[in-house]
């Protein structure tokens, strides 16, 4: 198995299929016959797990598990990862914010000698088409400062969901993983830099959707609380991350 694909899914019944359908299409063009997509049901409740079970059915390529409650994206991602039999593993967004092309340059940056590949929406040399909302702008750029600060790490862009590593080191770290909501893309990364993994941002185009999921005080807090959990317990990490 050449590429594995793992999408996280939270009540995204209106979105997927054609997801699905373009993120396939992609994988055939770089991995002909060697490839899978794994969804993720993180405790939805507006149909997305039948239709999950729908595409699994019709598909040998497709893969799916199911949380029968949110337990966060984090969680999510961890359960499709450990699922995955690829020796490159690709996790995005179900909403392809970041355009499934993308994934040409980040396969080419894993064989230039990358072990894990993050999308930098932050780069001026990245492509905005609809950015988030100025207050969503601004926490982000914060909570970046701040995760720098608290991990001792130097990331341009933690969240962006459109992320490559290489298959092995993937299963490795997410089997680790303690973070299971907004900050477990920080943890990822801290635990590839304490694992000696190059890893390299790369510019890419980007859309923001709308998303009535995120409460902004509520997900401020917790992220910092899940902040705190992770400096108790990686401690600072060597400086890494970006490039």
């Amino acid at each position: 198995m050449k590429l594995s694909a793992v999408i996280p899914v939270y009540e995204e019944a209106g979105c997927l299929e054609a997801s699905v359908t373009e993120l396939g299409a992609a994988l055939e063009r770089l991995a002909p016959g060697s490839w899978e997509i794994v969804l993720v049901d993180d405790g939805s409740r507006d149909g997305t797990g039948p239709l999950i079970d729908a595409l699994v059915a019709d598909d040998e390529r497709l893969r799916g598990a199911h949380h029968e409650a949110n337990r966060g994206k984090g969680a999510a991602i961890r359960t499709g990862v450990a699922l995955t039999r690829g020796e490159a593993v690709l996790f995005s967004d179900a909403d392809l914010s970041t355009p499934v092309e993308t994934l040409d340059v980040f396969l080419e940056r894993l064989e230039a000698g990358a072990d894990v590949v993050v999308g930098n929406r932050k780069s001026r040399e990245a492509t905005i088409e609809r950015s988030q909302p100025w207050i969503r702008v601004q926490l982000g750029l914060g909570f970046t400062k701040l995760a720098n600060a608290v991990t001792g790490m130097a990331v341009a862009d933690y969240t962006c969901g459109f992320k490559l590593f290489r298959g092995d080191e993937a299963r490795a770290i997410f089997a680790e993983l303690g973070t299971a909501r907004w900050c477990f893309d920080v943890e990822v990364l801290a635990r590839a830099v304490r694992r000696g993994l190059r890893i390299v941002e790369v510019p890419v185009r980007w859309h923001h959707e709308e998303d009535t999921r995120v409460k902004v005080l509520r997900d401020v807090l917790q992220s910092f609380i899940e902040l705190v959990d992770i400096r108790r317990r990686l401690g600072r990490v060597p400086k890494g991350g970006g490039g």
